[in-house]
């Protein structure tokens, strides 16, 4: 397997142009590694570390990381809502949810971050830690409700 790697986002000035190869990519050799850069993603994964992306399956699960075009960029945030036919996601460091996107806009989801060569995620308590993360997000929602009703 030839693992396509996109580090320090090399190609995004023309993201529209290489998604169609990025896509095929995925079809082809079934995952591919990209360098992360900013830190949406902190605690949960380090600027820099590198990610390995599978396709996404039929049905994402809440909690999972996925990885989906926004403007000029590639994004990874985690699912932390359905809103049928909609999925909500969110950075681990961000206080808002992203807008709102189709299914068919997930390009892949996260398998594995490395640092160094070593795997740094997921970590052995993930399971429980992608429920907290989800937590925080409808907490937050809950707080953005009340604070709009009281105004």
């Amino acid at each position: 397997m030839t693992d396509l790697h996109l580090a320090d986002n090399e190609l995004l000035p023309n993201l529209h142009q290489w998604l169609p190869l990025l896509g095929e990519s995925l079809a082809a050799q079934g995952r591919f590694r990209w360098q992360l850069r900013g830190a949406s993603m902190t605690p949960t994964l380090p600027p820099g570390c590198e990610i390995e992306i599978i396709p996404p399956p039929a049905r994402i699960p809440l909690g999972a990381l996925v990885v989906f075009a926004a403007g000029d960029t590639l994004v990874v945030h985690r699912l932390v809502h359905r809103a049928p036919p909609f999925l909500v996601t969110q950075g681990d460091h961000r206080r808002e949810p992203d807008r709102w996107l189709r299914p068919g806009q997930v390009l892949g989801v996260v398998t594995a971050a490395y640092r160094d060569g070593e795997r740094i995620w997921p970590r052995a308590w993930e399971a429980a830690t992608r429920w907290r993360w989800i937590g925080r997000a409808d907490g937050l929602w809950l707080l953005r409700r009340l604070r709009k009703a009281m105004t």
